[in-house]
């Protein structure tokens, strides 16, 4: 369709121009561009170098040696699964590698005010969508093999350290004098015969935690649906850029006509 002299001669649709200013919108995806491009970056390089699970705990060493003990089988498990899916692994960060360069480069290019910043975005997004989708079927594998392994083990780290943290916050009880058996409460009322209702017993540590086993499936839940969450957060993500930079906002912001709609049949 003509419309009137462009940039590549008579009758031809005007190409886009470097934005005059930059909008509060456009300042926020790319900020949110340029976060999510530098992690992913960072994790793809640590994968290529070093395999690593995509899905585990932070393990951390203490002074118990019950926590020690689970802790080093944790490690165990994560090196046998990252050895185990080494490629598929290594795979996906190469992949991250070349996304992340390519987000960087079109937020660079949005904060520079290059009149193809527009277009890198959208290509930029529409590639992560691909990503995502195209990561879902080497990676929900792997987090199930590494779910009905290491779940177990994650559910004893957890309940170890909630009776650490329940035992910590329990405080000592003492008498008003400083010694001696514990002060009897305030609301001890006397029986019919004169004697004070003793308090009942504290419960013992750790009877109101649940058992490792009792906690594994949801352990299981969490770790597959990891993965499909973060892979709906990115997809999400992108929509919203392309939503914005293909939209009429983004049209307006590079000089570009509104798009006209279909003709009525």
């Amino acid at each position: 369709m003509l419309n009137g002299p462009g940039r590549l001669g008579p009758g031809t649709l005007p190409g886009p121009i470097a934005p005059t200013h930059r909008p509060r919108w456009l300042l926020v995806l790319s900020a949110l561009t340029l976060m999510y491009g530098g992690m992913l970056l960072m994790s793809a390089l640590s994968d290529l170098g070093n395999p690593t699970m995509p899905v585990k705990l932070p393990v951390t060493q203490s002074a118990e040696p019950e926590k020690d003990a689970v802790t080093r089988e944790l490690l165990e498990v994560n090196a046998a699964m990252a050895e185990r899916h080494a490629r598929a692994i290594r795979g996906r960060a190469a992949a991250a590698v070349a996304l992340a360069l390519i987000l960087l480069y079109s937020a660079a290019a949005v904060l520079s005010r290059d009149r193809h910043g527009r277009t890198v975005t959208l290509t930029a997004a529409s590639l992560s969508i691909v990503y995502q989708l195209g990561c879902l079927p080497a990676v929900i594998p792997i987090a199930k093999d590494y779910a009905s392994v290491g779940a177990p083990v994650i559910a004893r780290l957890i309940i170890l350290n909630l009776r650490a943290a329940e035992a910590e916050a329990r405080p000592a009880v003492a008498s008003p004098g400083g010694g001696g058996a514990p002060a009897p409460p305030d609301n001890a009322k006397a029986s019919d015969s004169g004697a004070a209702t003793p308090p009942a017993p504290a419960a013992a540590s750790g009877e109101s935690l649940p058992r490792p086993e009792e906690i594994t499936p949801l352990v299981q839940k969490l770790i597959v649906g990891e993965p499909i969450a973060m892979a709906i957060l990115g997809i999400l993500t992108s929509l919203l850029m392309i939503t914005y930079f293909g939209g009429r906002r983004g049209r307006a912001l590079y000089g570009l006509p509104p798009r006209r709609p279909p003709p009525l049949r």
